[in-house]
């Protein structure tokens, strides 16, 4: 395994962070070294990682880094807390502004001594893998990754287009553990694709949230088909029977990640995890309108009432407009029009028959056409383009969060947050550029969906 290693002392400003890090675990990439810097101080204990050298130096027996070269530099793979801690000490790198007074100074000498750094450099990351993997797969304390850390690296690699049999060797485990750790990502994925409040996703985004409760849940014999979830493990999916399914998980999720219910656990009963839950059935006869998900949100943009909720979800089999035809599970809208356009009319009667699970690229490209329709109509209903200029997506968008337009001011929120977190990709992969995710397909509809609702 080691044969093609090499063994070198290199310098330490040729060293940089790795943003693959499994220690990180975010939704969205950090770019720059600074941001995983801050990343480290925040989740890693690097404070009082770089305190430890300040005052007992450097021990090189427990140091050798793990790195990989890249370019003219080296990306270190294994050992980012502890080149972080040099990059600081040594001035190489600044802290967080808020944190720069934690950094001590230290002498001349202790800086020369770690200006370079003796490194393991592999030949390339894979090689690295099942080193990595035997080191710190588990749900300990800090020479462990995170339970999602360990699932998120195997999940990245998938993605990134390795084979489970790949993965399999790369991280020294079977083909049967490696589709679990991938099954098991995903359903964190869809926990954080529901609408939550902005505290509730502050929980879930945690690096630390304890997720395993829910899922050693499902692993319960007959919890899965009573929650009307279950695993592909043939085409690596987990398949919510409908909109019921998911309200179901979202209330899981809820008792035992997001609000823990003192007595319930990943242990528990179905009866005492879901006693407190009500079926659509009985949401329904209260008498709500129809086109809303679970997890709706209210104007400003909170939940609405968590499992409680009455609305029914795009794609949960409700009518649309009461015309009595189903909606497809998964689909992006269910609403009828309450303006005169053919265009629109058209789009959003392929709207309840899409589903973005099955037909992610068309989903795609149709809510981008959805969007900038109806930011056009808008437009155009206000008068805000006398000279008729040609509008793309971006164009529209930014036309109607300014002040030429009349919007509530929650609807230009949502348009602010559909442009920061779901334009580049709906653009990507509208135009070929990106493989088509139902999953981000999904999470982009669920930002622009009230206010499609309002303005339809």
């Amino acid at each position: 395994m080691y044969s093609k290693f090499l063994y070198e002392n290199l310098p330490l400003k040729s060293i940089v962070l790795d943003d693959r890090n499994p220690r990180i675990v975010t939704q969205k990439k950090l770019k720059s070294q600074d941001e995983i810097v801050k990343y480290l101080f925040e989740h890693e204990d690097l404070e009082d990682f770089i305190k430890k050298i300040a005052a007992e130096g450097r021990n090189p027996g427990a140091e050798r880094p793990y790195v990989v070269k890249t370019g003219s530099k080296y990306t270190v793979v294994e050992g980012n807390t502890r080149i972080a801690a040099y990059k600081l000490l040594t001035g190489l790198q600044k802290a967080p502004h808020a944190i720069a007074n934690s950094v001590p100074d230290v002498s001349e000498a202790v800086k020369n001594s770690l200006l370079t750094v003796d490194c393991s450099i592999a030949p390339n990351r894979d090689a690295l893998l099942p080193i990595m993997a035997n080191s710190h797969f588990g749900l300990g304390d800090k020479s462990k990754w995170g339970y999602l850390g360990s699932r998120k690296a195997v999940y990245d690699e998938w993605k990134a287009g390795k084979s489970v049999a790949q993965l399999a060797k790369a991280f020294d485990r079977t083909k049967g553990q490696i589709k679990e750790l991938i099954l098991e990502y995903m359903l964190y994925l869809k926990a954080i694709g529901f609408r939550w409040t902005a505290s509730e996703k502050d929980i879930l985004l945690d690096p630390a949230v304890e997720f395993n409760p829910p899922v050693r849940f499902l692993q319960t014999r007959g919890h899965k088909p009573k929650m009307g979830i279950s695993y592909d493990k043939a085409n690596l999916e987990v398949v919510f029977d409908g909109a019921e399914a998911e309200r179901k998980f979202k209330h899981l999720v809820k008792k035992l990640v997001v609000n823990p219910q003192t007595g319930l656990g990943a242990t528990a009963s179905y009866v005492d995890v879901f006693k407190d839950f009500k079926p659509r059935a009985v949401a329904s006869a209260s008498g709500a309108s129809h086109g809303q998900t679970e997890s709706s949100t209210s104007a400003t943009g909170g939940m609405s009432g968590g499992s409680s909720t009455t609305e029914s979800a795009p794609g949960s089999g409700a009518s649309a407009g009461g015309s009595g035809s189903a909606v497809k599970p998964g689909a992006l809208f269910s609403y009828s029009l309450t303006i005169s356009n053919t265009l629109l009319q058209q789009l959003m009667k392929e709207a309840k028959d899409i589903s973005c699970k099955k037909f992610p690229g068309a989903a795609t490209f149709l809510l981008r056409n959805i969007v900038e329709s109806l930011l056009k109509h808008i437009i155009h209903d206000q008068k805000a383009n006398p000279a008729s200029k040609s509008l793309d997506l971006q164009s529209s968008l930014n036309l109607c969060m300014s002040n030429a337009i009349q919007l509530p001011k929650v609807d230009k929120k949502i348009l602010k947050e559909f442009t920061k977190d779901h334009v580049l990709y709906l653009n990507l992969g509208s135009h070929g550029n990106v493989i088509p995710n139902h999953d981000r397909v999904l999470a982009a509809r669920d930002c622009i969906d009230q206010f499609v609702k309002r303005n339809i």
